[in-house]
């Protein structure tokens, strides 16, 4: 009754017909549909297949620098703080001035002696053991790890903007804690048990990023040389603070922090350069406060 001017040439071969049920004068009407040639698949030409493979070889190189990028940022943010970065992103000069921060210091006790018995990569295998370990308690406890030089290490804690003074200082002591403990289970290459000295302080620092050539994250000011001296004065495998840091620790919610005043047979306190006689203290364990 109807049809297109190509319904001549619709075969069973390249159609499809459907009937419809309608209310007609036959109530039956069939739909037919169909193409010259029939249904058949396109063939995929060689064109095709470049674009494809392009296409995926192109995806594939995008995610391969995706990955890289993530790899190198986790890098950075290792390296230093996330704000200082965003500032050298911009271009600008990274200097910032905290309150209170805690550093800790530790070197090796008789490092020097023990370098004259061992060659320069046996050295270095020991410091990089003993390093990594700390650099997981770095990770732990949620502290910075600033540097080390030779056989010193540095810490800071109390940096970042949701952290106070008195965390910055609970951190970094349970850090040194626990590094006395990890220290227990080092040996030398002669079998004799290695030891560090141990010094905390607690006051304002300026830090800020110095040189464009491999530019370091650096803190300066007298609590990091006062942290330095709390180290050098220390006793193998012991912890010494300042007064600062102890009034800190002692205002802890979270920690109970077991100190002593240092007691020598002249009397309290200790002569320290450049500061003269001054009172420190040992901090010998701790427990969390339930």
């Amino acid at each position: 009754m109807a049809s297109s001017p190509g319904a001549s040439i619709l075969t069973d071969s390249n159609s499809v017909s459907v009937n419809l049920n309608l209310t007609t004068t036959n109530n039956m009407w069939t739909l037919t549909v169909g193409k010259e040639g029939g249904f058949k698949q396109k063939r995929i030409t060689w064109l095709s297949v470049v674009a494809v493979t392009a296409s995926l070889i192109f995806s594939w190189m995008f995610l391969l620098l995706l990955i890289s990028k993530e790899q190198c940022k986790q890098l950075l943010w290792k390296m230093m703080p996330k704000t200082a970065i965003k500032k050298l992103q911009r271009g600008g000069t990274v200097v910032e001035k905290h309150d209170m921060v805690t550093i800790f210091f530790s070197d090796i006790v008789g490092y020097t002696e023990i370098a004259d018995c061992l060659t320069p990569i046996e050295i270095m295998c020991m410091l990089n053991k003993l390093y990594t370990k700390f650099d997981k308690l770095v990770e732990k406890h949620d502290v910075y790890k600033v540097e080390t030089i030779g056989d010193a290490y540095m810490v800071a804690g109390g940096m970042a903007e949701d952290c106070n003074s008195i965390e910055g200082a609970e951190k970094v002591a349970a850090f040194a804690l626990s590094a006395l403990e990890q220290v227990k289970t080092m040996r030398t290459k002669n079998g004799s048990s290695l030891q560090i000295r141990v010094g905390l302080a607690s006051g304002p620092v300026v830090a800020g990023v110095v040189g464009t050539a491999m530019p370091r994250y650096c803190f300066f000011g007298d609590n990091v040389n006062m942290a330095s001296r709390m180290e050098s004065s220390s006793e193998p495998m012991r912890i010494q603070c300042t007064d600062v840091t102890y009034c800190l620790l002692s205002n802890s919610e979270s920690y109970n922090f077991k100190m002593c005043q240092r007691k020598r047979k002249s009397g309290l306190g200790i002569h320290i350069k450049g500061k003269g006689r001054m009172q420190t203290y040992w901090i010998n364990s701790f427990e969390r406060v339930s």
